[in-house]
């Protein structure tokens, strides 16, 4: 591919959000509400959740190959984390949000104990919204939208940190497509 071209694929593209939770000096938390689901999920949004796919599967292997790179033992897939992820994914496409709390202030603990009850590890989470040329579904190789997230990740200190904390042993990522943009939520953890 050209230059030119490749200039202008990475100028189309743009994240319109690199947000995760707990990052020093960011967003707080929102307040808690008198209740939050830790049991269930969304409904829409669990309706609507992609299984695992080429690109969601692209991205952990992205991801695993930037662990391996700089030492770290890579994650291994988990169908829980996957399925949490999607479902979060699928809540930000339908109700236009990008964020880790829903409207509901249902954040990725909830999210994961929804999911996996006994669920004690640590967690985190990374997500992102992408639009432009390279988010378009037809004629990108999930494989390129993968690599061009993982390095905005990377360039990210907060972002970096998740993916590279040598604790987390396990990872999801989910995905949601609303028109062209692309919502993608990852989680890292430890059982």
């Amino acid at each position: 591919m050209g230059l030119r071209k490749r200039l202008s694929q990475t100028a189309g593209f743009m994240l319109l959000a690199l947000t995760l939770a707990a990052c020093a000096g960011g967003p707080a938390r929102p307040t808690a509400p008198d209740r939050v689901s830790l049991s269930t999920l969304p409904e829409g949004a669990s309706a609507t959740a992609m299984g695992d796919d080429a690109f969601s599967r692209a991205t952990l292997d992205a991801i695993n190959a930037d662990r391996v790179a700089e030492g770290i033992p890579p994650l291994s897939p988990d169908t829980q984390l996957q399925h949490a992820a999607a479902v979060h994914s699928a809540d930000m496409a339908g109700r236009k949000f990008i964020g880790h709390y829903n409207p509901d202030r249902q954040g990725p603990n909830e999210r994961m104990l929804a999911v996996w009850p006994e669920f004690k590890g640590s967690l985190a989470e990374n997500i992102a919204a992408m639009r432009g040329p390279l988010a378009k579904k037809e004629g990108t190789r999930p494989e390129d939208l993968a690599n061009a997230l993982v390095k905005q990740w990377r360039a990210s200190p907060q972002h970096r940190k998740n993916m590279r904390n040598t604790d987390f042993t396990i990872g999801g990522v989910g995905i949601a497509r609303d028109g062209d943009t692309v919502y993608v939520t990852t989680l890292f953890a430890t059982p």
